[in-house]
Order: structure tokens, then sequence, then C-alpha cells
């Protein structure tokens, strides 16, 4: 991969078990629902973008324009999200200082989001930084460095939220502003319908 100081790990390894259809095709403005959120990773600021790919991992490489993005493969996907965000961080670079972990069910993630969270993580001097709703911390993480031996711990299917909403004392707050909803995860065909029809939400300090 390519140099530089930051990386997105967009997180798509999952076997859509509740969707009962690989969710990562779904249609929304016309694009897989994976690529939608991979193409505003990409126009972010990010010095280098990884898709960490399982279950459906052939067929999504086929049918989704990943861009500038890498592909990774996590043979281990089964085992849950933690082994796919540490494939993740293990793929990087030492260059690489710091990390956004992404989602890929979540379409309504924009470059200027991902944007505002590399910028207060410049001003903050706090090693992490997330999207605040309603008084809890959500992914999108940015997370330095030196957090990663943490993440490096988990098990199961258990991610980024486990240790921000443990330690928030090490994050600043990037909030959801003007009475705007969190950013839908899409896991079921009822989330799926919620967002076709939502309304867009903004974030910001």
């Amino acid at each position: 991969m390519p140099g530089g100081r930051s990386a997105g790990l967009v997180l798509a390894a999952g076997a859509s078990s509740r969707m009962g259809s690989p969710k990562q095709l779904l249609p929304v403005n016309g694009r897989p629902l994976l690529e939608v959120v991979v193409a505003e990773v990409s126009a972010s600021r990010l010095d280098q973008v990884l898709v960490v790919l399982g279950a459906n991992a052939d067929e999504l490489l086929r049918r989704v324009q990943l861009g500038r993005a890498q592909p990774l493969v996590n043979a281990d996907h089964a085992s849950g999200m933690s082994s796919s965000l540490k494939a993740g961080l293990r793929a990087l670079p030492a260059e690489v200082e710091l990390a956004v972990v992404i989602l890929g069910d979540q379409p309504a993630i924009s470059a200027a989001l991902l944007n505002e969270l590399l910028d207060l993580e410049e001003s903050s001097g706090r090693p992490a930084a997330a999207l605040s709703f309603d008084g809890l911390l959500h992914p999108p993480v940015l997370l330095r460095r030196e957090l990663w031996p943490d993440l490096m711990s988990l098990e199961g299917d258990v991610g980024c939220r486990r240790l921000i909403r443990t330690r928030p004392d090490l994050v600043s707050a990037l909030p959801v502003r003007g009475g705007g909803r969190h950013p839908l995860d899409v896991d079921t065909p009822a989330d799926y319908q919620r967002l076709l029809t939502s309304e867009p939400w903004t974030a910001g300090r």
C-alpha cells in the first residue's frame, strides 16, 4: 500500500445474516451500498484506504468499484468483527500514525465528516475521536497508533465501540448537529427501508 500518515479501514467482512443477502450489494442511489461508503472514504483526505472483506468476497470484488481503496480478505471473518479490525490494523504500514475505522454499512458517512474527525484529532491532543449522538460515541472512530494494542486484544464480534465507550476520557467527540440522526447501520430489511426514506443528517462541532 502507498505510504502516508493516515489510513481508513472500511470493515465490510460480515455475512449479512440478519439481512438474508449480502447487504454490501444493496442498491443505494444506483450503486452498491459498499461502493457508496468506499467512494466517500476515498474522497476524504485520508492518505490510504483499506477495505476488509470476508463473506462473499469474490462476488463483492466483481461487483463493487473500490477506486483507490485496496481490498484485504480476512479469512477469519466468521469469528467476528474484531478479527477484521485486527487484520486491517496489521496490514497498515509502519508510517501510518492513525487509523479511522468506518463501518461498511453506514452509507450516510461523508468525506466531509471524516475530514472533520481528522481536524479534531489535530486540534484536540487526544488519541481518539468519534461521532457523538444522544450522549453515546459511535463509529466512525479515529484511533492513533498508541491505542492499537488495546484493539489487538479484542475477541469475538466486537469493535471500537467497546474501547471508546469504556474510555471516553481518551475521545474527542464530534457531535451530530441540528437535531440530526445517527447515521444508520444497515443490518436488517427494516433498516434498509428506513435508509431509503430517511432525511439527510449532518455532523460537526
